[in-house]
């Protein structure tokens, strides 16, 4: 694979990838490539294991994928065994039915991803996360799919599936799931007990019912027959989901790369299930676009491990490393590369701390006895035996990497001589806050290597050629680009129609749209179902409106404007001077004579609102002021703060 830095360029002819080496060996003679619908046999849908296929029964809560041990965590978690395909649901020509595919997030976006798919009422999810909010919307803690197609059919909801653990799948569980009346969840080991360490701080565990598959599982959830294969995505147990149901079939691939040689105890991912998929008709792979503009390949964890274990093998002083917390498998290599050259980690950061520990309790970290501590004993370990492992690679104000670049956090203090280790690459969005923490950090006396410098971190979405890999592979009938921006999703489609599919088999939706799978074709037909933004603030949930952020926005560009006119209970005349405060508008002492204008204005307005319709009340009196003062506020000194009229009757 590609070592070219930071965008996973293609690989030079001299020397061919592991990849490479695959693909010529099972794709050269073998496979057509896909694009038109001739191409898709006409035959019965067969699964590729027998053996593994069928409707579930479960287990005891206890088992776990890897031991009964790892899954007493889970106070609802269950296994499944296999039982016999049911073919003649799904053979060609038995087809019957629409199933109604209808993104609600994930589109238009990087970040809250939830996909319903729908077949004769019956209902199952994909994925429930929540999104970071843009600058605009001021205050806004998350924002969150609106799900409000599904009021009403709660007890249609036959499960939801997770495909890996990232909070943008995951993190609007504990908000949502009590307004469905807590469906079923189903989803691997970690991706699991991620969202158990969720719903435990909500006070949800009772209510919850969380059921713990592998990729060898098969659901038979109502009309959906459910199957998964494994990929590789920066997080560990990431899985693609297969959906088969009396209408079609569709393949979701969720967040993936492919890796020949993943980090940590990760494997490739799962080639055989995923060419097996070529010969069961698929109508739509649902498919991620985040990197589609992307040359080449996705750079190989192995490359990214390699350059870490350099940093730590040549460095002399104290080592800080900022990544996301839930890139387990790039912590296991920063744990490999502190063992390997003796050197203790601490950790700093609430959830670098809370995912370390679910991943060494379910065994997806492997960390020796005594090579942690926590940030209250950082000063007792010598800077050149430690390495600091923190958050904040995206610059967030109150991240421990901002504190520490500002001079703020109180056990760790940059000094000359420190190396600061950016493994990880802004989110659209967050580069100035990232360039503003490395500047304090370079103020400092700090060293900062990122992946500008030597590859330390690489993507986990595939770039052009894995996509084009997986839409080879799966030969699907219609191509739906997810996950991403619009441009992204245009790019991915470009991708499809190189490979021979037409203008209408790469099918670009928005949020809200319903792709309807009809005699195992994918068909959109202009319907929409309502999709609004459900912003999350404290401990509101949907109660932010646009003219709430639109006062927000107001106040943060003009400030504001409170007029205080106290009038006479009976007359309701003026009594008085009106009084006026300003906050961030102007500075009032030394705007004496605009300010004075402003009451006058104000007392005039009201008077005349009276001249003309004595009976107003005082809501019609604070809406007249409010729009009279505006316009004469703006024609003054061309700015607009927030007006708050207040009359107080005596």
């Amino acid at each position: 694979m590609s070592n070219n830095k930071g965008s996973g360029s293609q690989d030079s002819p001299k020397k061919e990838s592991k990849l490479d080496a695959w693909l010529r060996q099972t794709l050269q003679g073998g496979s057509q490539p896909a694009g038109t619908k001739t191409e898709h046999k006409k035959g019965p849908s067969k699964p590729s294991n027998k053996r593994n296929s069928g409707k579930p029964k479960h287990q005891s809560r206890n088992s776990s994928p890897k031991s009964s041990q790892k899954n007493k965590s889970f106070r609802s978690g269950k296994r499944f065994k296999k039982q016999p395909f049911n073919k003649s649901r799904h053979s060609h020509g038995n087809f019957k039915g629409k199933l109604r595919c209808i993104p609600i997030g994930g589109l238009n976006e990087v970040g809250k991803n939830c996909m319903v798919l729908e077949y004769e009422e019956e209902i199952i999810i994909i994925d429930m996360g929540y999104q970071f909010p843009e600058a605009d919307l001021l205050g806004v803690d998350y924002i969150i799919p609106d799900l409000s197609y599904l009021k009403g059919k709660e007890k249609k909801i036959r499960g939801i599936i997770f495909t890996h653990g990232h909070l943008d799948h995951i993190g609007a569980v504990s908000y949502l799931i009590p307004e469905l009346g807590f469906p079923e969840m189903y989803g691997a080991q970690l991706t699991m007990s991620l969202i158990q360490k969720q719903i435990e701080e909500f006070g949800l565990v009772n209510q919850s019912k969380i059921n713990v598959v592998t990729s060898k599982d098969t659901l038979q959830l109502g009309p959906f027959n459910i199957s998964f294969f494994g990929v590789n995505h920066s997080i560990p147990d990431s899985l693609g989901v297969v959906v088969k149901t009396p209408a079609g079939n569709i393949v979701h691939t969720g967040d993936f790369k492919f890796d020949l040689t993943p980090s940590g105890n990760q494997k490739p991912a799962e080639f055989d299930k995923i060419s097996a998929l070529a010969h069961q008709d698929i109508s739509a792979l649902f498919i991620d676009s985040t990197n589609a503009l992307k040359p080449g390949h996705t750079i190989t964890e192995q490359k990214i491990g390699d350059s870490l274990e350099e940093i730590v093998k040549n460095t002399n002083g104290r080592i800080i490393i900022a990544s996301f917390s839930s890139q387990i498998g790039r912590l296991q290599q920063i744990v490999n590369a502190a063992v390997k050259f003796d050197r203790k980690i601490i950790l700093s950061g609430r959830s670098l701390i809370d995912n370390f520990a679910i991943a060494s309790k379910i065994g997806y970290l492997r960390v020796p006895q005594g090579l942690t501590t926590d940030i209250f004993r950082a000063k007792k370990i010598p800077p050149e035996k430690s390495i600091v492992l923190t958050t904040g690679s995206q610059g967030e104000d109150f991240a421990a990497l901002s504190r520490m670049s500002m001079e703020e956090h109180s056990k760790i203090k940059i000094k000359p001589g420190d190396t600061v280790v950016l493994s990880s690459s802004p989110i659209p969005g967050n580069e100035k806050a990232v360039t503003k923490v490395i500047n304090n950090l370079s103020r400092l006396g700090a060293r900062i290597i990122n992946n500008n410098i030597m590859d330390v971190h690489t993507s986990g979405h595939a770039a052009q050629e894995d996509l084009k890999l997986m839409m080879t592979l799966v030969k699907p009938r219609n191509v739906v680009p997810i996950h991403g921006e619009y441009f992204m999703r245009q790019g991915c489609k470009a991708l499809a129609t190189s490979l021979g599919y037409s203008d209408s088999q790469g099918i670009v939706i928005e949020n809200g749209d319903v792709l309807e799978i009809e005699n195992n074709d994918a068909v959109y037909k202009g319907e929409k179902v309502e999709n609004k933004y459900i912003m999350v603030d404290g401990l509101g949930v949907g109660d932010i409106s646009a003219q709430v952020i639109m006062d927000r926005q107001t106040l943060a560009e003009n400030g504001v404007l409170v007029i205080m006119m106290e009038v006479d209970a009976k007359s309701r005349k003026p009594k008085g001077k009106v009084e006026v405060i300003s906050r961030g508008f102007i500075y009032m002492k030394e705007s004496d004579e605009l300010v004075k204008t402003i009451g006058e204005k104000a007392h005039e307005h009201y008077l005349k609102l009276l001249s003309k319709r004595p009976d107003a009340n005082r809501n019609e009196a604070k809406k007249y002021l409010r729009e009279s003062l505006d316009s004469f506020v703006q024609q003054k000194i061309d700015r607009s703060p927030l007006i708050l009229p207040v009359i107080i009757e005596k």
